[in-house]
């Protein structure tokens, strides 16, 4: 069986205040929605099927000129008529980072409990509003630290450690880890997501934890490396 899975360019629109008015006309408002088009490139993705799940995870970059919130990113599965799966309208997402600058890159995980395994579907990501961004630093991961914890088993989830700093002028009240997993010729396997034990002063380290859930054990015994991305936010 061939799972299809259709992401591609991602159009993001923007939401545009005041422009729920029912007078508008269509042509004005599909005019304006064009102009606020922002892209978000897929550059890895992964799906599984088994035992009656089917999960994906995918890195996603933000290629537009402006910082994007996409912390109401959805994920649904479509038939091959492009029509909402009916029994699961919409999967539970991951997101890390979910404030992207220009040039950024976010991880994803999403999980459907539905059994879709019997049949083909595609993925579809959509953004409907993109919020106005809060204030995002991206802080300083050791790459050495990130390794595989061997000391916790557990099935079907995989729990890495590793460092990171605050290499900010700012305090970190929290830090939120988002990572991506290889295998040992860098294919891509899934995503990984965690957070920081400790709030971070300026200069200050912390350890983190990650882990990842829910894609067969024989895929995440293939992992051999991690690109993490750790951030804070801030309120304008």
């Amino acid at each position: 069986m061939n799972l299809r899975i259709l992401v591609g360019m991602l159009l993001i629109v923007m939401a545009v205040a005041g422009c729920t008015n029912d007078n508008m006309s269509d042509s004005t408002k599909e005019k304006q929605n064009e102009e606020k088009k922002q892209d978000i490139k897929v550059v890895e993705e992964k799906s599984y099927k088994y035992d009656g799940k089917f999960t994906y995870s995918a890195i996603i970059k933000n290629e537009s000129k402006k910082t994007l919130n996409i912390n109401d990113l959805k994920i649904n599965y479509i038939n091959k008529k492009d029509q909402v799966d009916k029994n699961n309208i919409e999967a539970s997402v991951r997101v890390a980072p979910y404030i992207l600058k220009p040039g950024e890159r976010a991880y994803i995980s999403a999980e459907a409990l539905t059994d879709l395994t019997k049949l083909n579907y595609d993925v579809k990501m959509t953004l409907p509003n993109v919020k106005p961004a809060n204030d995002v630093l991206k802080l300083e991961v050791n790459k050495n630290s990130v390794k595989i914890n061997k000391d916790i088993q557990d099935d079907e989830t995989i729990y890495a450690v590793g460092t990171v700093r605050n290499n900010t002028k700012k305090f970190a009240e929290y830090t939120m880890i988002g990572a991506g997993m290889y295998g040992k010729n860098h294919e891509f396997i899934g995503t990984a997501f965690g957070e920081s034990k400790d709030s971070l002063k300026p200069g200050d380290s912390s350890s983190f934890d990650l882990s990842s859930q829910e894609i067969p054990q024989k895929e995440l015994d293939k992992v051999k490396t991690f690109s993490v991305s750790a951030t804070t936010y801030f309120n304008k």
